[in-house]
């Protein structure tokens, strides 16, 4: 069910005030200046209440949270981010460090063997496109870590998945391709979020890892 998955891998509200040791007005106030996500889940809800004591009838909102919005709410108090220009320049900065590290280590060489043209699309449009779904919650969805690196690491991988599928059909494919193929696929697994239920289909979780997995047979 819908609410199972929500409680189960994101904070409600009221929870992600006590971990993080805010209030609602200060969230509300981060969230308006643009240093801080909105909720990636909203649900508003009526239904019946019904217990021995009573029966009613009642309408709630409730908004969840990725579980590492209290990392990035610790960010922006220790880096001392009060604007937006500020906390955007510090997630473009770990964003870059994280694409560094990502093309020095054996994977990311691997990557660009497979597709030399792979990191074109890190241009100032995609970014600015990045901190804009970061700001409305939208990586709260599609990533297990709401943060520079995890949804780095996201968006590449599901680019270069995307190129494989387009370039090697699953007859044709080398014995090294299809190494590199299934070694991206395994990371975006773990970097991607497994979405709501009523989600997935529509997904790159779908088409990128469930799909690819029984296409090629990895």
């Amino acid at each position: 069910m819908l609410l199972n998955y929500l409680y189960e891998n994101f904070y409600e509200e009221a929870s992600l005030l006590k971990q993080s040791l805010i209030s609602q007005g200060q969230l509300r106030l981060f969230t308006s200046q643009r240093i801080a996500p909105r909720p990636s889940y909203v649900i508003a809800a009526n239904f019946d209440a019904v217990s021995f004591v009573s029966q009613a009838a009642l309408s709630e909102t409730c908004r969840f949270y990725s579980k590492t919005y209290p990392k990035w709410l610790n960010i922006l108090k220790t880096e001392n981010l009060d604007t937006e220009d500020k906390a955007k320049e510090y997630f473009k900065k770990a964003y870059q460090d994280a694409e560094q590290s990502f093309f020095e280590n054996e994977l990311g060489k691997d990557l660009l063997e497979e597709h030399p043209t792979l990191p074109d699309y890190l241009t100032p449009e995609h970014f600015n496109e990045t901190w804009d779904h970061f700001l409305k919650g939208v990586f709260g969805v599609c990533t297990r870590e709401n943060l520079p690196q995890g949804i780095f690491e996201k968006q590449l991988l599901v680019r270069f998945i995307d190129y494989m599928k387009q370039h090697h059909s699953p007859e044709n494919i080398s014995p090294l391709s299809i190494s590199r193929l299934q070694t991206a696929v395994g990371f975006l697994d773990k970097s991607e979020a497994d979405f709501a239920p009523h989600e997935v289909p529509t997904t790159s979780r779908q088409r990128c890892i469930n799909d690819v997995r029984e296409q090629y047979r990895i």
